[in-house]
């Protein structure tokens, strides 16, 4: 057969097309948001903001009647452990919201389990990488709902707590959170293992790479 005739030209022209779009397709690069650009007066109120959040909740550990901390810990109380502020590590996120409202089990520092709702995920972009966070919500609501975020990353159980660190969720009226790892914070376990039970992080939510901005560890190593 000549494979020069007008039909076989024809279809070697499609397949070579067809084989073109799915290498493209294949070869896509995942995208997502990387840091949140800031000019410099969007800089300086978001640095002050911190700088307020953080002074208040020292107060309110140095505050016997409120304070999560051990008796013996808030005499001498002089502010809890933090990152210098890190503007690379804010971003501005889409919430894709889970289809679903299965309960998902999460594991607490004793070995309880609890349920929760898995109810979103975001992305993100660090260092040339996509990485991805599912965000949860209570599986019963009477007391509050909200959206909470708990994570490992490459410092835990180093300059961080060892059972991660946590985050709370806001989604805006245009389905974008601020996702800002400098409000990072730890839980009560780490302030008061004796008291308190947190809930660790799912394998989901351990970012390969070190988180340094939010708080540190009270009890550094732990």
């Amino acid at each position: 057969m000549r494979n020069d005739m007008p039909g076989y030209s024809k279809i070697v022209f499609l397949t070579l097309a067809l084989v073109a779009v799915i290498a493209t397709g294949c070869s896509k690069k995942e995208e997502a948001p990387g840091s949140m650009a800031m000019g410099s007066e969007e800089f300086e109120a978001w640095e002050i903001a911190l700088v307020e959040m953080r002074i208040e909740k020292n107060e309110e550990f140095s505050n016997v009647q409120r304070s999560p901390l051990a008796a013996a810990d808030i005499d001498g109380f002089e502010g809890l452990n933090y990152y210098f502020p890190k503007a690379e590590l804010r971003f501005r996120t889409p919430f894709v919201a889970e289809a679903g409202t299965d309960t998902v089990s999460l594991t607490k520092r004793k070995g309880q389990v609890v349920p929760y709702i898995r109810r979103g995920k975001l992305a993100f972009t660090h260092e040339n990488k996509v990485h991805h966070l599912e965000v949860f919500g209570p599986a019963e609501t009477r007391g509050g709902d909200f959206l909470w975020l708990p994570f490992f990353d490459a410092t835990s159980g180093k300059d961080t707590y060892g059972g991660g660190r946590y985050l709370d969720v806001k989604v805006d009226p245009d389905g974008m959170v601020d996702l800002d790892f400098n409000y990072s914070y730890n839980p009560l376990c780490d302030y008061n293992p004796d008291k308190f039970n947190c809930t660790l992080p799912p394998a989901a939510n351990k970012l390969p790479f070190a988180v340094e901005a939010g708080e540190q560890s009270f009890h550094p190593g732990h």
